[in-house]
């Protein structure tokens, strides 16, 4: 199995652990929780495909067979705080491991910003709690992280939001707002190349495609929108 810049969803509350604000506690806006939709009722469902070379633009994606079902399923009130308990069911079509099924906690932070926690259990509950999934409208939001693998320093991470593009997922266009991430090599590590991770909702819906690199090597993983129920 590729060794990935760890941006999967699936492991993106500890990658972004660290990513925490120093802002106060202040009212949430209706109008930046609106772009994530947070409502009871949403599903989506997700297919994941390999690509082998990042860099060839002819280079063909291959379905993994990975597809996950995900659904805001209710709200949890925890501390003062609401958060939108989402679940996430996975299939692989070619495996018998199925019906993999996984929770985390949503809310929209006082800046707009998405953050998630996996538990609410035995721990403080602030405004600055969860990593930052998406930062919504804020432009004005960075996030930077070494690489370290094997306990080695291999690059950085630079996270930031870009403007709107529209985009073909599995025969439907999006307008998105991407998040992207890009990787830059540390020195000492000539071999490897600089590479672009990508996370794109679209206000009102939600994440509709996912690009996570591999560290080493030029393949990389594409999570696709398929189908989407959204609850206004």
């Amino acid at each position: 199995m590729k060794k990935s810049i760890a941006i999967l969803l699936a492991a993106l509350s500890m990658i972004i652990i660290s990513c925490r604000s120093s802002e106060d506690t202040a009212p949430e806006n209706p109008a930046v929780e609106n772009f994530f939709n947070l409502n009871v009722g949403n599903k989506f469902v997700y297919k994941t495909y390999d690509n082998p070379d990042f860099t060839n633009p002819q280079s063909v994606y291959i379905f993994t067979g990975k597809i996950d079902s995900v659904s805001i399923v209710g709200k949890v009130e925890v501390q003062g705080f609401t958060f939108a308990k989402e679940r996430t069911k996975t299939v692989w079509t070619n495996s018998t491991m199925n019906n993999q099924e996984s929770f985390r906690y949503l809310r929209v932070n006082s800046k707009g910003h998405l953050v998630a926690l996996k538990t609410l259990d035995n721990i403080p509950i602030t405004e600055t709690s969860g990593s930052v999934i998406h930062p919504g409208t804020d432009f004005s939001f960075t996030f930077k992280r070494d690489q370290i693998e094997m306990n080695q320093l291999v690059g950085s991470l630079f996270y930031q939001l870009h403007k709107d593009k529209s985009i073909d997922v599995e025969g439907n266009v999006y307008l998105v707002s991407p998040y992207l991430g890009d990787f830059t090599p540390a020195a000492s590590q000539p071999n490897l190349l600089k590479k672009t991770q990508e996370i794109s909702f679209k206000k009102g819906v939600g994440l509709v495609k996912e690009i996570c690199h591999s560290v080493y090597g030029k393949g990389f993983f594409e999570t696709r929108l398929v189908s989407a129920t959204v609850v206004n």
